[in-house]
């Protein structure tokens, strides 16, 4: 799996994974960027909270269990940590609402709630502590 990022200016990057071309990766006004788009750290966030959602709707669709509305939101918490007072994500709260079809059963439901946080490979990979190699070269 690959993304690519190529620079544009200032701050800002255009971004492309698999088919989807130009999306925009930039820094708001107040961290020195152009707000052209979401920040990485909110791109972050958003791959939290799709992972979970989608694995909390796939546990539930294998149950045949349809959902009439389903909202994810996520609130990340940046400070600054450590000696040299580095900004960085230190808490993570996820809330999801969901409301169920009338005929949703409510066990079913239950053992998704209880179960579905284990296969998201974006938050376990950050709380488990993904390696992250870097390799910079010239061209």
């Amino acid at each position: 799996m690959k993304v690519s990022l190529n620079y544009s200016e200032n701050l800002h990057f255009i971004a492309s994974a698999r088919q989807f071309n130009d999306f925009n990766v930039d820094e708001p006004t107040s961290f020195h960027g152009t707000d052209l788009g979401p920040s990485s750290v909110e791109y972050l966030l958003i791959g939290i909270g799709g992972c979970l959602g989608t694995t909390f709707i796939y546990c539930l669709q294998k149950r045949n269990i349809k959902m009439k509305s389903v909202e994810i939101v996520v609130d990340g918490k940046l400070s600054h940590v450590g000696p040299k007072l580095l900004l960085r994500l230190t808490k993570v709260d996820v809330e999801i609402k969901f409301k169920p079809e009338e005929n949703a059963s409510s066990e079913d439901i239950k053992l998704c709630i209880t179960n579905f946080r284990e296969y998201c490979t974006v938050s376990n990979s950050i709380a488990t502590g993904l390696s992250i190699d870097v390799n910079c070269n010239k061209i």
